[in-house]
């Protein structure tokens, strides 16, 4: 749904922060300037979640801002969804890390099939980097 709501051209959807609590699509640009590339496509990014998950965030984004200044700032832009994918294969590694048919390859996180988010491909991450320095340690 996302890339639908992105224009099918990679662009990411977007909304300003205003008009999404206001229950309306963006339009047009307002004082902040999207960072993303390839570039955004404005619309409705209530279409891209369940109603559930953006009436939490139209109910965060306020309570958020008493925290933090400026968090719901109505020309802010919300850029996204962010979705999360796993390998569908896995590139099998022994005890010691390493690829079991490619002698120096260590595979490691989400597109080797060994995490599912940001954190477990950073905790494996540093696990193989772990046994790399050992390997290289033990080589000399």
């Amino acid at each position: 749904m996302a890339y639908e709501l992105g224009g099918e051209n990679y662009n990411a959807p977007a909304q300003l922060v205003g008009d999404f609590l206001n229950n309306r699509p963006s339009t047009e640009l307002a004082s902040v300037t999207p960072s993303y590339k390839p570039g955004i496509t404005l619309g409705d990014l209530s279409k891209a979640l369940p109603e559930f998950a953006i009436e939490a965030i139209r109910e965060a984004i306020p309570a958020f801002d008493k925290q933090v200044k400026g968090y719901a700032m109505a020309d802010a832009i919300m850029t996204g969804v962010e979705t999360r994918t796993s390998a569908p294969v896995s590139i099998k590694r022994d005890r010691y890390y390493q690829s079991i048919n490619t002698t120096g390859l260590y595979p490691a996180g989400e597109g080797a099939g060994y995490a599912g988010g940001i954190l477990s491909a950073g905790i494996d991450g540093i696990k193989v980097a772990e046994a790399v320095a050992l390997s290289l340690l033990e080589n000399k």
